[in-house]
């Protein structure tokens, strides 16, 4: 069996909650991949659903995502944008803001 490691952010769990930090530093390490990241006013913007989010953290469900996204907004460590080439297509896309950068980097 075989146990992956998850991260979590200490300062934004006790801001927004376990979950939150979880998905913050899930976030975080997504922009650290080039590939999955889109350069869109000097910010670096991540494509995710909640469905996708849920399989990289499959103790999460698809409402306990949604909640803790809209905790993160709240609290302005993320922000969040529709940035698809598709009109049919919602998926949304992440960016942290100054204070969220702080925040992961503390």
């Amino acid at each position: 069996m075989i146990h992956e490691e998850k991260k979590l952010n200490t300062e934004i769990a006790r801001m927004c909650g376990t979950n939150a930090g979880v998905i913050a530093a899930l976030l975080w390490e997504l922009q650290a991949d080039a590939d999955a990241v889109r350069y869109i006013d000097g910010y670096p913007w991540m494509r995710a659903s909640y469905k996708r989010m849920t399989v990289y953290l499959p103790f999460l469900t698809v409402h306990m995502v949604r909640t803790s996204v809209k905790k993160l907004l709240k609290e302005g460590v993320i922000k969040v944008g529709v940035y698809n080439d598709s009109r049919f297509d919602h998926t949304h896309s992440y960016a942290f803001t100054g204070y969220g950068i702080d925040l992961m980097r503390a």
